[in-house]
């Protein structure tokens, strides 16, 4: 079956997180439960790479393994767009539909329009308005609604093994692992978890899809 439709995740996808990873580290080694712990930016920063590595919720496993009632945000505006993506995506949606299938904060839209690149997308698929979130497979199939596509049709291309690949995957979705930011931290821990292409940039894409 001929494919139809490339869906995207954002972060560490289409958009560099690590100023924003960065902050939030620092910000929560600031706040008292942090300071009485003893913790630094640095040793917040290391567990959120363990839990990346272990398959676990990233900030979520550092608040419960510290039992932290305070959480430091998410500064979405510290967020930039992968310089690279404008160009790859106005090439690839060349000769397909584009998607995106996300574990985002309300106004996804609104943010890929400030970065410029809504435009390329027909079907946007966010956790916020789907009410269920990545690896959970009914969000894979609303986004397959969206786009009117079958599984056989599409390809999800994401940083996160366990978050990305092994979902789609099972769905009948084809699979690119894009290693960026903690995901690339990740190994397969299975077949299940293998993608069918692995790159480092999103420049790679057009050499595999066009």
């Amino acid at each position: 079956m001929a494919l139809r439709c490339l869906f995207f995740d954002v972060g560490y996808t289409l958009v560099d997180e690590d100023a924003v990873w960065e902050a939030r580290c620092r910000e929560q080694a600031d706040m008292p439960e942090a300071r009485i712990l003893g913790l630094t930016a640095g040793d917040i920063y290391q567990e959120i790479e363990k839990a990346s590595q272990q398959y676990l919720p990233q900030y979520r496993a550092v608040v419960k393994k510290y039992g932290f009632t305070q959480v430091a945000p998410f500064r979405g505006e510290l967020e930039t767009l992968y310089p690279e993506a404008p160009a790859v995506l106005a090439a690839l949606s060349q000769k397909y539909a584009l998607g995106v299938i996300a574990n985002q904060a309300k106004g996804l839209k609104e943010r890929l329009r400030e970065w410029g690149i809504l435009p390329y997308f027909t079907a946007v698929a966010s956790s916020w308005e789907a009410g269920c979130w990545k690896p959970d497979p009914a969000f894979f199939r609303y986004a397959l609604s969206l786009a009117g596509c079958a599984s056989e049709e599409t390809v999800m291309i994401g940083d996160r093994l366990d978050n990305d690949i092994a979902p789609a995957k099972a769905l009948g979705m084809k699979t690119v692992w894009l290693r960026q930011g903690f995901g690339a931290l990740q190994i397969p821990k299975g077949p299940e978890y293998e993608p069918d292409y692995t790159v480092d940039s999103l420049k790679e894409l057009p050499g595999i899809f066009l």
